[in-house]
Protein backbone atom coordinates (compact mmCIF):
# COMPACT_ATOMS: atom_id res chain seq x y z
CA UNK A 1 0.00 0.00 0.00
CA UNK A 2 1.22 3.24 -1.10
CA UNK A 3 1.77 6.24 1.47
CA UNK A 4 -1.09 8.56 -0.30
CA UNK A 5 -3.39 5.18 -0.35
CA UNK A 6 -3.01 4.91 3.45
CA UNK A 7 -3.77 8.74 4.17
CA UNK A 8 -7.09 8.13 1.56
CA UNK A 9 -8.07 5.00 3.93
CA UNK A 10 -7.01 7.17 6.85
CA UNK A 11 -9.08 9.50 6.06
CA UNK A 12 -12.03 7.40 5.32
CA UNK A 13 -11.57 5.78 8.88
CA UNK A 14 -11.52 9.15 10.47
CA UNK A 15 -14.93 10.03 10.34
CA UNK A 16 -16.11 6.89 11.01
CA UNK A 17 -14.28 7.51 14.44
CA UNK A 18 -15.75 11.34 14.99
CA UNK A 19 -19.22 9.86 13.92
CA UNK A 20 -19.00 7.54 17.24
CA UNK A 21 -18.92 11.15 19.79
CA UNK A 22 -22.80 11.02 19.86
CA UNK A 23 -23.04 8.03 20.13
CA UNK A 24 -21.14 6.89 22.91
CA UNK A 25 -22.92 10.15 24.82
CA UNK A 26 -25.87 8.84 24.35
CA UNK A 27 -24.64 5.25 25.79
CA UNK A 28 -23.19 7.56 29.15
CA UNK A 29 -26.51 9.98 29.09
CA UNK A 30 -27.68 7.82 31.92
CA UNK A 31 -24.47 9.16 34.60
CA UNK A 32 -25.70 12.54 33.26
CA UNK A 33 -22.10 13.49 33.96
CA UNK A 34 -20.78 15.77 30.70
CA UNK A 35 -18.07 17.76 32.74
CA UNK A 36 -16.54 14.27 34.09
CA UNK A 37 -16.36 12.84 30.49
CA UNK A 38 -15.68 15.76 28.26
CA UNK A 39 -12.32 15.91 31.05
CA UNK A 40 -11.69 12.42 31.00
CA UNK A 41 -12.05 12.27 27.22
CA UNK A 42 -9.01 15.31 27.10
CA UNK A 43 -6.81 14.29 29.67
CA UNK A 44 -6.55 10.86 27.48
CA UNK A 45 -5.86 13.41 24.23
CA UNK A 46 -3.82 15.77 25.61
CA UNK A 47 -1.58 12.70 26.50
CA UNK A 48 -1.73 10.84 23.26
CA UNK A 49 -1.02 14.37 21.60
CA UNK A 50 1.97 14.88 23.85
CA UNK A 51 3.57 11.27 22.51
CA UNK A 52 2.96 11.63 19.27
CA UNK A 53 4.10 15.59 19.42
CA UNK A 54 7.29 13.45 21.04
CA UNK A 55 7.42 10.87 18.00
CA UNK A 56 7.35 13.29 15.17
CA UNK A 57 11.11 12.73 14.37
CA UNK A 58 12.45 12.95 17.54
CA UNK A 59 11.30 16.62 18.03
CA UNK A 60 10.69 18.19 21.50
CA UNK A 61 7.31 19.18 22.18
CA UNK A 62 7.44 23.05 20.84
CA UNK A 63 7.34 25.76 23.43
CA UNK A 64 4.46 27.35 25.01
CA UNK A 65 4.60 30.95 23.90
CA UNK A 66 3.48 34.11 26.16
CA UNK A 67 1.59 36.01 23.78
CA UNK A 68 -0.77 32.95 22.38
CA UNK A 69 -2.23 32.74 26.31
CA UNK A 70 -5.12 34.44 25.64
CA UNK A 71 -5.87 33.26 21.33
CA UNK A 72 -5.45 29.69 23.11
CA UNK A 73 -7.72 30.47 26.11
CA UNK A 74 -10.46 31.17 23.94
CA UNK A 75 -9.96 27.89 21.36
CA UNK A 76 -9.88 26.17 24.30
CA UNK A 77 -12.92 27.64 25.56
CA UNK A 78 -14.67 27.08 22.49
CA UNK A 79 -13.25 23.66 21.57
CA UNK A 80 -12.66 21.89 24.45
CA UNK A 81 -15.01 22.69 27.09
CA UNK A 82 -18.41 24.53 25.02
CA UNK A 83 -18.41 22.11 21.99
CA UNK A 84 -17.79 18.90 24.00
CA UNK A 85 -20.09 20.23 27.29
CA UNK A 86 -22.85 20.75 25.00
CA UNK A 87 -22.33 17.87 23.16
CA UNK A 88 -22.46 15.74 25.89
CA UNK A 89 -25.46 17.32 27.68
CA UNK A 90 -27.36 17.40 24.61
CA UNK A 91 -26.88 13.51 24.21
CA UNK A 92 -29.07 12.53 27.05
CA UNK A 93 -32.16 14.22 25.33
CA UNK A 94 -31.55 13.70 21.31
CA UNK A 95 -30.87 10.40 19.27
CA UNK A 96 -27.07 10.07 17.72
CA UNK A 97 -28.66 9.59 14.14
CA UNK A 98 -30.47 13.22 14.29
CA UNK A 99 -27.01 14.37 16.63
CA UNK A 100 -24.48 13.78 14.17
CA UNK A 101 -26.42 15.14 11.41
CA UNK A 102 -26.77 18.40 13.44
CA UNK A 103 -22.78 18.28 13.74
CA UNK A 104 -22.51 18.20 10.16
CA UNK A 105 -23.64 21.81 9.86
CA UNK A 106 -20.12 23.16 11.23
CA UNK A 107 -18.83 23.30 7.86
CA UNK A 108 -21.79 25.61 6.80
CA UNK A 109 -21.23 27.34 9.81
CA UNK A 110 -17.98 28.06 9.00
CA UNK A 111 -18.47 29.06 5.77
CA UNK A 112 -21.73 31.33 6.40
CA UNK A 113 -19.56 33.12 9.34
CA UNK A 114 -16.79 33.64 6.32
CA UNK A 115 -19.56 35.09 4.24
CA UNK A 116 -21.78 37.22 6.35
CA UNK A 117 -19.03 38.75 9.02
CA UNK A 118 -15.83 38.40 7.26
CA UNK A 119 -16.75 39.18 4.27
CA UNK A 120 -15.31 36.58 2.60
CA UNK A 121 -16.12 36.47 -1.57
CA UNK A 122 -17.68 33.45 -2.72
CA UNK A 123 -19.10 31.71 -5.74
CA UNK A 124 -23.46 31.60 -5.73
CA UNK A 125 -22.88 28.15 -6.36
CA UNK A 126 -21.61 27.74 -2.36
CA UNK A 127 -23.99 30.00 -1.41
CA UNK A 128 -26.66 27.88 -2.88
CA UNK A 129 -24.69 24.99 -1.62
CA UNK A 130 -25.08 26.52 1.88
CA UNK A 131 -28.56 27.19 1.77
CA UNK A 132 -29.25 23.65 0.54
CA UNK A 133 -27.50 22.54 3.73
CA UNK A 134 -29.20 24.61 6.19
CA UNK A 135 -33.11 23.51 4.97
CA UNK A 136 -31.49 19.73 5.54
CA UNK A 137 -30.50 20.99 9.23
CA UNK A 138 -33.78 22.43 9.88
CA UNK A 139 -35.70 19.65 8.79
CA UNK A 140 -33.55 17.47 10.88
CA UNK A 141 -33.47 19.18 14.15
CA UNK A 142 -37.42 19.72 13.65
CA UNK A 143 -38.34 16.05 12.49
CA UNK A 144 -39.38 17.40 9.64
CA UNK A 145 -41.71 19.96 10.87
CA UNK A 146 -39.97 23.02 9.49
CA UNK A 147 -42.83 25.53 9.99
CA UNK A 148 -43.49 24.85 13.49
CA UNK A 149 -40.12 25.69 14.38
CA UNK A 150 -41.15 28.74 16.80
CA UNK A 151 -43.58 26.54 18.42
CA UNK A 152 -41.24 24.28 20.35
CA UNK A 153 -40.66 21.86 17.69
CA UNK A 154 -37.17 22.20 18.23
CA UNK A 155 -36.09 20.32 21.53
CA UNK A 156 -33.28 21.37 24.44
CA UNK A 157 -30.69 18.52 22.67
CA UNK A 158 -30.90 20.08 19.57
CA UNK A 159 -30.38 23.60 20.59
CA UNK A 160 -27.57 21.95 22.23
CA UNK A 161 -26.01 20.25 19.89
CA UNK A 162 -26.75 23.29 17.52
CA UNK A 163 -24.77 25.11 20.19
CA UNK A 164 -21.87 22.68 20.32
CA UNK A 165 -21.78 23.15 16.35
CA UNK A 166 -21.49 26.31 16.66
CA UNK A 167 -18.34 26.84 19.43
CA UNK A 168 -16.43 24.22 16.83
CA UNK A 169 -17.11 26.68 13.77
CA UNK A 170 -15.92 29.81 16.01
CA UNK A 171 -13.12 27.73 16.99
CA UNK A 172 -11.83 26.60 13.62
CA UNK A 173 -12.13 30.37 12.70
CA UNK A 174 -10.50 31.57 15.66
CA UNK A 175 -7.45 29.42 15.45
CA UNK A 176 -6.43 30.51 11.91
CA UNK A 177 -4.28 33.38 12.93
CA UNK A 178 -2.12 31.12 15.47
CA UNK A 179 -2.03 28.52 12.34
CA UNK A 180 -0.14 31.10 10.27
CA UNK A 181 2.31 31.40 12.69
CA UNK A 182 2.68 27.41 14.21
CA UNK A 183 1.69 24.07 13.37
CA UNK A 184 -1.74 22.95 13.95
CA UNK A 185 -0.34 20.40 16.42
CA UNK A 186 0.78 22.85 18.73
CA UNK A 187 -2.73 24.56 18.43
CA UNK A 188 -4.33 21.52 19.27
CA UNK A 189 -2.15 20.26 22.36
CA UNK A 190 -2.13 23.99 24.20
CA UNK A 191 -5.83 24.82 23.35
CA UNK A 192 -6.38 20.91 24.62
CA UNK A 193 -4.52 21.40 27.98
CA UNK A 194 -6.12 25.20 28.56
CA UNK A 195 -9.58 23.71 27.28
CA UNK A 196 -8.81 20.73 30.32
CA UNK A 197 -7.58 22.76 32.99
CA UNK A 198 -10.74 25.23 32.73
CA UNK A 199 -13.16 21.61 32.50
CA UNK A 200 -11.73 20.57 36.36
CA UNK A 201 -13.60 23.10 38.55
CA UNK A 202 -16.76 22.14 36.55
CA UNK A 203 -16.44 18.26 37.53
CA UNK A 204 -17.79 18.71 41.07
CA UNK A 205 -21.05 19.05 39.40
CA UNK A 206 -20.62 15.72 38.80
CA UNK A 207 -19.69 14.06 41.67
CA UNK A 208 -22.18 12.06 42.56
CA UNK A 209 -21.72 9.81 39.44
CA UNK A 210 -18.31 9.74 39.81
CA UNK A 211 -17.83 6.62 41.98
CA UNK A 212 -19.82 4.40 39.77
CA UNK A 213 -18.34 5.49 36.67
CA UNK A 214 -15.18 4.73 37.99
CA UNK A 215 -15.54 1.22 38.06
CA UNK A 216 -17.05 1.06 34.82
CA UNK A 217 -15.03 -0.51 32.54
CA UNK A 218 -17.35 -0.06 29.55
CA UNK A 219 -17.29 3.78 30.40
CA UNK A 220 -13.55 4.17 30.61
CA UNK A 221 -13.33 2.40 27.37
CA UNK A 222 -15.63 4.69 25.70
CA UNK A 223 -13.37 7.55 27.13
CA UNK A 224 -9.81 6.09 26.45
CA UNK A 225 -11.41 5.31 22.14
CA UNK A 226 -12.85 9.16 22.34
CA UNK A 227 -9.24 10.49 23.66
CA UNK A 228 -7.46 8.73 21.41
CA UNK A 229 -8.95 7.46 17.97
CA UNK A 230 -11.61 10.35 17.98
CA UNK A 231 -9.52 13.61 19.10
CA UNK A 232 -5.95 12.26 19.03
CA UNK A 233 -5.23 10.14 16.53
CA UNK A 234 -8.28 11.38 14.17
CA UNK A 235 -6.97 14.42 14.35
CA UNK A 236 -3.20 13.39 13.40
CA UNK A 237 -4.30 11.94 10.61
CA UNK A 238 -6.25 14.55 9.17
CA UNK A 239 -3.47 16.94 9.28
CA UNK A 240 -1.34 14.45 7.42
CA UNK A 241 -4.23 14.63 4.85
CA UNK A 242 -4.14 18.31 4.73
CA UNK A 243 -0.57 17.53 4.01
CA UNK A 244 -0.23 15.05 1.80
CA UNK A 245 -3.37 16.10 -0.69
CA UNK A 246 -4.54 19.52 0.39
CA UNK A 247 -7.08 21.26 2.68
CA UNK A 248 -10.24 20.79 -0.33
CA UNK A 249 -9.32 17.12 -0.91
CA UNK A 250 -8.97 16.52 3.10
CA UNK A 251 -12.20 18.07 4.32
CA UNK A 252 -14.08 16.62 1.59
CA UNK A 253 -14.02 13.35 3.63
CA UNK A 254 -16.12 15.27 6.14
CA UNK A 255 -19.00 14.49 4.39
CA UNK A 256 -18.81 10.84 5.34
CA UNK A 257 -19.38 11.82 9.24
CA UNK A 258 -23.20 12.21 8.93
CA UNK A 259 -23.19 8.71 6.76
CA UNK A 260 -21.09 6.95 9.29
CA UNK A 261 -23.31 8.66 11.71
CA UNK A 262 -26.50 7.79 10.57
CA UNK A 263 -25.34 3.68 9.97
CA UNK A 264 -23.48 3.27 13.37
CA UNK A 265 -26.04 4.69 15.49
CA UNK A 266 -28.50 2.43 13.65
CA UNK A 267 -25.60 -0.98 14.08
CA UNK A 268 -25.07 0.32 18.00
CA UNK A 269 -28.23 2.18 19.25
CA UNK A 270 -31.20 0.95 16.97
CA UNK A 271 -31.88 3.66 15.59
CA UNK A 272 -34.38 3.20 12.65
CA UNK A 273 -33.78 6.92 10.45
CA UNK A 274 -36.86 8.46 9.97
CA UNK A 275 -37.77 9.93 6.39
CA UNK A 276 -37.38 13.32 8.11
CA UNK A 277 -34.06 12.49 8.62
CA UNK A 278 -32.97 10.69 5.32
CA UNK A 279 -34.61 14.01 3.93
CA UNK A 280 -32.82 16.22 5.47
CA UNK A 281 -29.51 14.43 5.68
CA UNK A 282 -29.64 14.18 1.62
CA UNK A 283 -29.84 17.82 1.98
CA UNK A 284 -26.64 18.56 4.21
CA UNK A 285 -24.29 15.83 2.90
CA UNK A 286 -25.96 17.50 -0.88
CA UNK A 287 -25.54 21.53 0.51
CA UNK A 288 -21.62 20.29 1.92
CA UNK A 289 -20.87 18.58 -1.85
CA UNK A 290 -21.65 22.03 -3.66
CA UNK A 291 -19.84 23.85 -1.21
CA UNK A 292 -17.11 21.87 -1.53
CA UNK A 293 -17.01 21.71 -5.41
CA UNK A 294 -17.79 25.43 -5.41
CA UNK A 295 -14.51 26.44 -3.21
CA UNK A 296 -12.58 23.75 -5.22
Amino acid sequence: MTSRTAIHLKLVIAPAFWAMSPIFGRMLADYHAPYAFALGRFIVASAFLWLFMHAGRGAPVPSFRLRHVGRLAILGLTGVCMHNVLMFMGAEYTPANRATLILASISLMVALIDIVILRRRTRPQALVGIALGFVGTALVITEGHVLEVFQGAVGRGEIMFLGAALAWALYSILGRPLLDEVSPLYVTYYSTLVGTAMLVPFVWHDAAALPAIAVDVHAWAMIGFLGLLNSALGFLWYYQGVNELGAITTAAYLNLMPVFGVVLSWLFLGEVPSEALLAGGALVIGGLLLMNKAEK
